[in-house]
């Protein structure tokens, strides 16, 4: 049986992006796009059932792919004995059986909510209810990220115990210069490409205000860490990729605020922003660490998992945009609410992966002494085992003489032998009663 290779970043990246599924992502651009167009000209509904659709379609399907026929039917597989090369079009051939179960979940959900039907006053919520799931949508990339790159730190197997704790000033400057580092490549770069000369020192201080604020928000957590190197390792490389991550969605929310930054530019930052989110996204769901799978999120329908996703999100920012007329405001307020999930979860998922590291480093520690213990349980001889076998030789050699000489003595052959009544004395006379 062949084996698996482990599952990498590097891995599931050459998946989704593999020629053999690339129409799903290209059908999800071309899609969003029609229907986002589609909310904008007050048909919000129609809008919200055509995203519903499509992601339910594809949640469906992502678990069904594992299966051969229906994974077929779903990848594009290339034919190496013909030497004829297929048209581009038989590619999209792909695309038939979402495309199908799309519509087919488009027309229930009008029949249920729509105007003539069982539900149709829940139907006209709808699009709020979508539009609402924009905060679950921006949680969730926070939480994502936290849990993507706690998993891709490898734990260092052997190291010290301090009772002081180590020193956090190393991990806080090199800290301070990543965000510093970032913050003037981020703002000067974008300054040198729009052509624009005025400094502006505001972006520094709004990403080190809410630097400081992570520091202190999550002290005893690094504190408790910094008690063993393992830990304090793990603590060290988390936080500096968190608050990279933080740092670029804070300096998002000044550039949305600043009336200089383009819409243009803007739009390309956050469609770069969800691709790396969702991306992070898919790597959470299907692994659980660096080689180890889920059985339900995997490398082969990873791609149909992130596809849905990506549906429900654009649905979101699609219903929301329709409704407030202003994308910035609502690029803001995920900006938000990712930069608040992610300081709570360094806190939170910090604290979790320490104790865990300990009880793991205090069950192998048990098993180690325990192994001790039984190597050295072997009996020893000791001083009153030493006099018991001294008492005891001396009852063992006069039993021994004693058996020797039962078995040993002369017997008299000719001798009568004893009987019954030999010495009792009988009376000489008789007396005979009547």
């Amino acid at each position: 049986m062949e084996e698996t290779k482990p599952l990498t970043k590097l891995s599931l990246l050459r998946s989704l992006l593999s020629p053999a599924t690339f129409p799903h992502l290209l059908m999800l651009a071309l899609a969003s796009t029609a229907l986002f167009v589609l909310a904008r000209m007050e048909a919000e509904v129609w809008s919200a059932y055509g995203f519903i659709g499509f992601s339910v379609a594809y949640l469906c399907l992502a678990p069904l792919s594992k299966n051969e026929r229906l994974g077929g039917l779903l990848r594009y597989k290339t034919n190496d004995e013909s030497s004829e090369k297929p048209p581009f079009s038989a590619r999209f051939k792909i695309l038939i059986a979402p495309i199908v179960l799309g519509f087919v979940f488009i027309a229930l959900i009008y029949v249920i909510f729509g105007e003539s039907g069982v539900l149709s006053q829940v139907g006209s919520f709808l699009p709020a209810t979508l539009g609402g799931l924009f905060v679950l949508w921006a949680v969730a990339q926070g939480r994502f990220f936290g849990l993507a790159t706690m998993n891709a730190i490898n734990v260092p197997q052997e190291g010290q115990s301090n009772p002081g704790g180590y020193s956090p000033v190393p991990s806080l400057v090199m800290t301070s210069t990543l965000v510093v580092v970032m913050t003037f490549a981020v703002t000067e770069g974008l300054r040198f490409v729009l052509g624009s000369s005025s400094f502006s020192v505001w972006p520094y201080l709004f990403s080190f205000a809410v630097y400081g604020l992570c520091i202190y928000a999550t002290w005893t957590q690094r504190k408790d860490a910094s008690l063993h190197s393992a830990t304090h390792v793990v603590a060290r490389k988390w936080f500096w990729a968190t608050q990279l991550f933080i740092t670029w969605h804070v300096l998002s929310i000044f550039r949305s605020i600043d009336t200089a930054s383009t819409d243009t530019l803007i739009f390309i930052e956050e469609l770069l922003l969800m691709i790396v989110t969702v991306f992070l996204a898919i790597w959470a769901l299907t692994s659980k660490g660096e080689g180890s799978e889920s059985t339900l999120f995997t490398r082969d329908n990873a791609l149909f998992w992130g596809v849905a996703f990506g549906y429900a999100y654009a649905g979101s920012v699609a219903m929301i945009t329709s409704v407030m007329d202003d994308v910035r405001t609502v690029l803001i307020g995920g900006h938000i609410l990712v930069v608040a999930t992610v300081m709570w979860s360094q806190r939170s998922m910090l604290e979790a992966k320490t104790n865990r590291i300990n009880s793991d480093r205090g069950i192998v520690q048990s098993v180690i002494n325990l192994e001790i213990k039984e190597s050295s349980s072997e009996p020893e001889p000791s001083e009153t085992g030493v006099d018991d076998e001294q008492h005891s030789e001396p009852q063992n050699k006069e039993e021994a003489s004693d058996h020797e000489e039962s078995i040993g003595d002369p017997v008299d052959w000719n001798q009568t032998p004893e009987t019954l009544g030999d010495e009792t004395q009988w009376d000489d006379e008789i007396e005979l009663l009547d």
